[in-house]
């Protein structure tokens, strides 16, 4: 990918996670990303559904290097890499200033049942993302009680981090992220058989 097309998406990012898909106009864009004028947008994108499109695709790929990434490291322990993984969603969160939201959660609420290119595209990002969440958890499934599934935990965490994106930036208080980490690892680890003692 051109570094051009790279910072037009990055710019179109940006505006979808601040005003939503709907709000942000292709000019918007244009002048976000310091484009020359429409016809310099539609050689890199032929519609904005495109650009859309290859929103989600790009933000996936740079969560899956700072933050999937973390879930494959093979020198943790799963759960620590999963631990990991929900602090790097907050920091990720922290470092933009609670620009926006996540932007699968924005364009999941705003598009999903409008646009069936948009739907099917964000049900991958999340069946990709819940089956690497999975995966680890699967490692640790003997250590989990009988109940407990780790493909619906895994969705559970994805849930849980995507509320707490929202609620915190309704706040303006990446705190309350902070706290609904500690919260979720807490859970998960509540979901471990307690260790038997000897009498």
């Amino acid at each position: 990918m051109s570094n051009r097309r790279a910072s037009i998406l990055d710019a179109a990012a940006e505006l979808i996670a601040e005003k939503g898909y709907a709000q942000t106009s292709v000019d918007d864009i244009i002048k976000k990303a310091d484009l020359s004028g429409k016809s310099h947008f539609y050689h890199y994108f032929k519609s904005k559904e495109e650009l859309g499109y290859q929103v989600l695709t790009r933000q996936f790929d740079l969560l899956a290097e700072r933050g999937l990434a973390i879930l494959r490291e093979p020198t943790l322990a799963p759960l620590e890499r999963l631990n990991l993984f929900i602090d790097s969603v907050v920091a990720l969160q922290a470092e933009r200033g609670l620009k926006g939201g996540s932007p699968f959660g924005i364009l999941a609420t705003e598009m999903a049942e409008q646009d069936e290119g948009f739907r099917v595209r964000i049900a991958q990002v999340f069946r990709g993302w819940s089956r690497e969440i999975e995966g680890l958890l699967a490692q640790v499934r003997p250590q989990f009680g009988d109940d407990v599934s780790p493909q619906r935990l895994a969705r559970f965490v994805i849930a849980t981090l995507e509320g707490a994106t929202v609620m915190a930036r309704m706040k303006r208080d990446v705190g309350i992220m902070h706290g609904i980490a500690v919260d979720l690892k807490r859970f998960v680890a509540s979901h471990l058989r307690q260790p038997t003692g000897s009498f």
